[in-house]
C-alpha cells in the first residue's frame, strides 16, 4: 500500500474555510483596535494643541498683546504634531480655556465651558467623534485648512526656484521705511518680476517676544537679515578669454544680462552647454562641446553647493563686541563703540551679526572670517561668501530682475552697513550720505528698492573665499583648510597657471571678472574693465585672494564688477559676508 502525501482538495478547503472564518470573527476587532489607535492619537495631540496654546497666550501677555484666539490659518500654534489637524482655541478674559475645536479627516472634538477647560478632560468628559462640523475660525470665517496645508505662495517666474526657509528663518515683508513684518508664507511676500527680492531674518537668541505672522519686528530683536538668490541659468554674453589690458578705454560692453530661472540644470543641447566648474574652462568634463557666446548656462553657484538658491546676508558681516551678545549694538545707541570696536581678530560666530547701521567687521584674518561665517549656523550652511556667488547676485542685479545699473557706492567714512552716497559720482568718503531705508539709500541695492542686497559698492573690502592654486597660504591662514575635503565645496579654486594682475582668462565663467571685459590700463593701480570702469585685477604671487565690492575711499572704482587681490592677512579695511543654503 502506498504512502499519501499532501492534502486533499476536501482537506485544503475545510482549511481555508475556517481561516476564514477566524479572519471574520478577527476583523472587527482589528479595525476597532484601528479605530481606537487613531481616536487616541487625535486626543493626544489635541491635548498638545490646548499645551501650546497655553504657553502662548502666556507668552502674548507677558509681550504686551494678549491674544486670546488661536487657529491653524493665522494665529497658529508651535505643534510638534500632524499638520493636517484645523483647531481653533478661544481664552476668557481671565486666562482659561473656554472653546476648543478640532477635526482631521476622520475625527473631531468640539468643547464648550465657560468655567474652563483642562487638558485631562479631553476624551473624558469631551468625547472624539466622527468628523462631521465645519469649523470656524478666529475672524468667524469657515476653517478650511491650516496654515502648513494652504498652498505656500510661489512665483511662476522662478519655475521652482522660490525661498527655502530654513529652522529659525523668518519671512518678511519690508517696508519702503525699513519697518519689518513676519510674512504669511502663503501670501504674497516676494515678486522678482517687480524686482522684490524675498527676505528673511534671524532673531537674537532672547527675542523680546514671541512673534507670529502679521507682527511687527523689532529691529532690536532681529540678528541678521538675509536675502534670496533663485536658482538661474543666465546667456553667456562674453568668453572673458583675456589675458592682457589694453593701453586705451575700449568701447563700454555693459549690457542686459538675460537670465531665466529654475531648478533644472543645461546640459549639451542646442543653445545649451554644461556648466564648465573649473578655472580658465569652457568646456565641462565629458561635454560634447564648448561653451560659447550665445549659450545658456546654469550659474555655477548654484552647482557647487545643489540647491534651488541660496541666501545672501542683506549687507556686510557686522561684529557685535557687546557683552551681551543676544543684543547686538546697532546704529541707535552707536555713541557706546566706536569704529576700532568692529576691528576683531578672534573666531567667535557668536558674535556675527548682519544688520543695517552697524560696523563692518573688519581687521581679521582670513581663516577667522571663513571659520566664524562656517560656524555662524551649520543648520543652515552657512558660509563665507564665495567669488561664483558674489557673480550671482552681480549677474542678477543686472538683470530686468534687478536694479540693471551700477549700485551706488557706500561712502561712509565710518565703514557703516547700509549706508548710500548722496551723489552718484561721490567723490570723497564721508560720514554725510544716506541710510538703506530712505530713497537715496535704495541705490545702493542690487534691486533699486529696499529689497534687495546692500554694500556691494564701496564699504569694506570684502574677501571671498577664493584663491588661486599652487600660491603661498601662509598669511591668510588657510593652508589646512584648502587641504581639508570637509571645506572643499565652500571655496572657489583658480587655475595655479595664473600669473599676472591680467590673468583674466582663468575667471570661472559666471563669477563677474573676466566676462567683463575687455580691460585697459598700464600697472596695477589702474587696471578696469568696461563694465562702469570697475577696477579689475586678478589675484596672484603672494596675493591669492579675492576681494570685490571696493574700499568706501574708492569712488570710482567700486562697483558689483570690481575685483582685486589680497594676501588674506590682517586688513583695517577688508570685511566679508555671508551665505545660507538650508
Amino acid at each position: 500500500m502506498k504512502n499519501r502525501n499532501g492534502f486533499t482538495l476536501v482537506e485544503l478547503l475545510a482549511v481555508i474555510a475556517i481561516l476564514a472564518i477566524l479572519v471574520i470573527i478577527a476583523l472587527p476587532n482589528v479595525l476597532k483596535m484601528f479605530r481606537d489607535a487613531k481616536v487616541n492619537t487625535f486626543t493626544r495631540e489635541v491635548q498638545n494643541i490646548i499645551r501650546s496654546a497655553e504657553d502662548k497666550y502666556v507668552s502674548s501677555s507677558i509681550g504686551n498683546k494678549e491674544i486670546r484666539c488661536f487657529d491653524s490659518s493665522t494665529n497658529v500654534l508651535n505643534l510638534d504634531g500632524r499638520s493636517n489637524i484645523l483647531y481653533v482655541v478661544k481664552f476668557n478674559d481671565k486666562g482659561k480655556i473656554i472653546e476648543i475645536s478640532a477635526r482631521d479627516e476622520s475625527n473631531e472634538l468640539i468643547a464648550n465651558n465657560t468655567n474652563g477647560i483642562q487638558r485631562e478632560d479631553i476624551g473624558k468628559k469631551y468625547k472624539v467623534s466622527e468628523a462631521k462640523t465645519s469649523i470656524t475660525d478666529c475672524d468667524g470665517n469657515e476653517l478650511v485648512g491650516g496654515e502648513k496645508s494652504k498652498t505656500k505662495y510661489t512665483e511662476s517666474e522662478l519655475n521652482g526656484a522660490d525661498p527655502v526657509l530654513g529652522n529659525g528663518m523668518i519671512p518678511v515683508i519690508l517696508s519702503d521705511t525699513g519697518a519689518v513684518t513676519y510674512a504669511h508664507e502663503y501670501d504674497e511676500w516676494y515678486k522678482y518680476t517687480e524686482k522684490r527680492w524675498a527676505n528673511a531674518v534671524i532673531l537674537v537668541d532672547t527675542p523680546s517676544k514671541e512673534y507670529i505672522a502679521g507682527d511687527t519686528i523689532l529691529e532690536s530683536d532681529i540678528r541678521a537679515y538675509f536675502v534670496w538668490i533663485p536658482k538661474y541659468s543666465y546667456r553667456i554674453f562674453n568668453m572673458g578669454d583675456y589675458d592682457s589690458a589694453q593701453d586705451t578705454k575700449p568701447e563700454s560692453q555693459i549690457r542686459e544680462i538675460e537670465i531665466e530661472f529654475g531648478t533644472r540644470t543645461t546640459s549639451e543641447v542646442e543653445g545649451e552647454c554644461i556648466t564648465p566648474m573649473e578655472s580658465g574652462l569652457s568646456r565641462a568634463s565629458g561635454a560634447t562641446k564648448d561653451c560659447q557666446v550665445g549659450d545658456l548656462m546654469t550659474h555655477p553657484a548654484f552647482l557647487s553647493i545643489p540647491s534651488n538658491g541660496f541666501w545672501v546676508g542683506k549687507f556686510e558681516t557686522g561684529y557685535n563686541q557687546n557683552s551681551d551678545t543676544t543684543k547686538p549694538i546697532t546704529g541707535e545707541n552707536i555713541a557706546t563703540w566706536t569704529k576700532a570696536n568692529a576691528q576683531v581678530n578672534e573666531e567667535k560666530p557668536a558674535n556675527l551679526i548682519v544688520k543695517p547701521t552697524v560696523y563692518s567687521w573688519r581687521g581679521s584674518i582670513l581663516y577667522n572670517l571663513f571659520m566664524n561665517a562656517y560656524n555662524f549656523n551649520r543648520s543652515l550652511d552657512s558660509h563665507m561668501m564665495k567669488n561664483t556667488e558674489w557673480g550671482a547676485v552681480a549677474y542678477l542685479s543686472h538683470s530686468k530682475y534687478g536694479i540693471k545699473d551700477e549700485v551706488r557706492i557706500n561712502n561712509n567714512s565710518n565703514l557703516l552697513t547700509g549706508y548710500a552716497a548722496n551723489e552718484k559720482d561721490a567723490t570723497a568718503s564721508t560720514t554725510e550720505n544716506s541710510k538703506w531705508n530712505t530713497n537715496i539709500g535704495y541705490t545702493a541695492s542690487t534691486t533699486g528698492n529696499i529689497t534687495g542686497i546692500y554694500d556691494m559698492s564701496g564699504g569694506a573690502w570684502e574677501y571671498m573665499a577664493s584663491y588661486i592654486d599652487d600660491v603661498s597660504l601662509t598669511t591668510s591662514g588657510m593652508i589646512n583648510i584648502v587641504t581639508d575635503k570637509t571645506y572643499e565645496i565652500y571655496l572657489d579654486k583658480y587655475s595655479k597657471l595664473v600669473t599676472s594682475y591680467t590673468s583674466y582668462k582663468y575667471r570661472i565663467l559666471g563669477d563677474a571678472t573676466g566676462e567683463m571685459g575687455p580691460f585697459w590700463g598700464n600697472n596695477s593701480s589702474n587696471y578696469q574693465s568696461t563694465w562702469y570702469a570697475d577696477y579689475a585685477t586678478f589675484p596672484h604671487g603672494s596675493s591669492a585672494w579675492f576681494g570685490r565690492g571696493g574700499y568706501c575711499t574708492q569712488t570710482p572704482l567700486t562697483g558689483q564688477f570690481y575685483f582685486h587681490l589680497n594676501p588674506g592677512g590682517v586688513h583695517a579695511n577688508d570685511g566679508t559676508r555671508m551665505v545660507l543654503t538650508p
